[in-house]
């Protein structure tokens, strides 16, 4: 009789743990999905741009490229006499002056002339 009450009382704490167990399981998962939830939306306000800061950035972008489009390209001649006062010594606000070149252009023709002799 002893035997048989030991081995039920045990049977119950078996079931009990079982029981326990299987609900801290569904707990586990449900919290599983709560993060995954939760990252997916970080991660989609993280990687979204919204299209007014995208419309505004290519509105920026056309105003610089019409101003570019709107500037005279220098001439060949231009660049010709920017080598030849390069050579005679001139320096980069000289050329930028008189040349019509863009500061970096006339550090370039500068760079590129032949050494003197």
């Amino acid at each position: 009789m002893w035997l048989e009450l030991g081995v039920g009382v045990l049977l119950l704490l078996a079931l009990a743990q079982s029981v326990l167990l299987f609900h801290g399981w569904r707990q586990l998962r449900e919290l599983q999905r709560r993060v995954a939830a939760q990252s997916r939306d970080v991660a989609y306000a993280c990687t979204d741009v919204p299209t007014s800061m995208l419309v505004t950035a290519l509105g920026q972008l056309q105003r610089q490229l019409g101003r570019i489009e709107q500037q005279p390209p220098p001439t060949r001649q231009s660049y010709e006499l920017a080598q030849q006062l390069a050579r005679e010594g001139a320096d980069v606000e000289q050329l930028v002056s008189r040349c019509g070149l863009s500061r970096d252009e006339a550090k370039l023709v500068l760079a590129m002339r032949p050494p003197a002799r």
